[in-house]
């Protein structure tokens, strides 16, 4: 990804004078990524090459020490996925896909389908369970009236424990974790009739993993497993399901860049890649900031600064806006780029199929609806019972109340 941006960049660099060298390091131990082997090649490359900017990492997760130590060095750290909140590195530059937006999306959604009640959230405690990296876990205290419950997914009585709390605390249910938790989670609740249409599952998947096809499962079918197989009938389980993913570029210049990459992943590096949605926007988020790093540093050094002047090359990123293969590329005032997301429901109940039925539009505030939810009862359902969770309004005859 990197390659394919300083290709698209000759034409500035040559004349501007300025030659960009690479080096990479891997971060990688036993086929998985590794904290320990990341610092120590991070601590290398600075002292063997005294870098001008770092990008990384390609993990699944983000790692304040080098973050720390980026601003110590005082050099500009781009990096995928999104600012967690509990550390704030001068020198960052989040360049997404981001959870951070999430919060404006899902209020936008409980305002257009009238569901005002407090949020409830499952959270999965395993971090292997999701790529917390790409999540933003501020989300929940952004609602100060949420409910929170974390699960340990690998116990089913946990997960049960968790449809408890959900039953006494909301109709509006969202989760995170991996899509095995989700199936398990749906399996549980279609035993404990949660699944008829008064309740909805609204699964938030930033890098739509549980829509990719893997081993046999066919792609947009969430509800099969490896296997190709609908274990305890979980197709009618997820007409209740809603996802949520980050928007996948449809442009010409993204599947370019997509059909690009996947050949010299396979010829450069020996590594297989697919059109999913996981690994490549993460690449293309990667190309986007290099170049808008680039036009920063273009200009900085016009103005007769050095590509040292860390400083001035940030605050120059947040006022630029470029068209990258992933779209429009701006940073907001936090160093962190903008998200678009779509919805994904059912589309057709025999096939269980999935289809994204609304974008929502991060620049503007506002949903692109393309189609129409798919609800089991037909109508949007309440999120809250007629007589409240416990039976408890007053304003309800107690005869005259069922819960569902």
């Amino acid at each position: 990804a990197l390659s394919l941006a300083l290709e698209a960049l000759e034409p500035q660099l040559g004349p501007a004078g300025l030659a960009v060298r690479t080096v990479f390091a891997s971060a990688e131990q036993g086929g998985a990524c590794s904290q320990d082997v990341a610092r120590l090649k991070t601590v290398e490359l600075k002292a063997a090459h005294d870098p001008d900017v770092l990008l990384g990492l390609g993990c699944g997760y983000r790692d304040p020490q080098l973050e720390k130590w980026a601003k110590e060095w005082g050099l500009p750290f781009l990096a995928a996925g999104d600012h967690d909140g509990r550390f704030d590195y001068t020198t960052m530059v989040y360049l997404g896909p981001m959870g951070r937006g999430l919060q404006p999306f899902l209020n936008r959604l409980d305002w257009h389908l009238n569901w005002p009640s407090p949020w409830v959230f499952v959270f999965s405690l395993q971090e292997r369970d999701f790529p917390q990296y790409f999540y933003d876990r501020r989300l929940e205290e952004q609602r100060r009236d949420s409910h929170v419950f974390l699960v340990r997914s690998d116990l089913d009585d946990h997960l049960d424990e968790a449809l408890r709390f959900v039953r006494a605390h909301g109709r509006v249910v969202y989760i995170n974790g991996s899509p095995e938790m989700l199936q398990k989670m749906m399996r549980l609740a279609q035993a404990q009739n949660m699944t008829n249409g008064d309740y909805v599952f609204i699964y938030l998947d930033i890098l739509g993993e549980s829509l990719e096809a893997e081993g046999h499962r066919e792609a947009a079918k969430p509800w099969q497993n490896k296997q190709n197989q609908d274990v305890g009938g979980l197709q009618e389980a997820f007409q209740v399901v809603l996802i949520v993913t980050s928007h996948k570029p449809q442009t010409r210049a993204y599947k370019r860049f997509q059909s690009e990459l996947i050949q010299r992943a396979q010829r450069d590096f020996g590594v297989v890649l697919n059109d999913s949605l996981h690994k490549n926007l993460v690449a293309g988020c990667f190309h986007d900031g290099l170049l808008l790093y680039i036009r920063a540093l273009n200009e900085t050094l016009r103005e007769g600064g050095t590509k040292r002047n860390t400083s001035r090359i940030l605050e120059k990123m947040k006022n630029l806006k470029i068209q990258g293969v992933t779209g429009s590329v701006s940073i907001d005032q936090y160093k962190e780029r903008e998200t678009d997301f779509d919805l994904w429901s059912i589309a057709d109940a025999e096939r269980g199929q999935y289809q994204v039925v609304a974008r929502y539009l991060a620049s503007a505030g506002r949903i692109k609806w393309l189609r129409h939810i798919h609800w089991k009862e037909r109508v949007p359902l309440l999120d809250r019972p007629p007589c409240g969770f416990n039976m408890d309004d007053p304003s309800c005859g107690m005869g005259a109340c069922v819960e569902g």
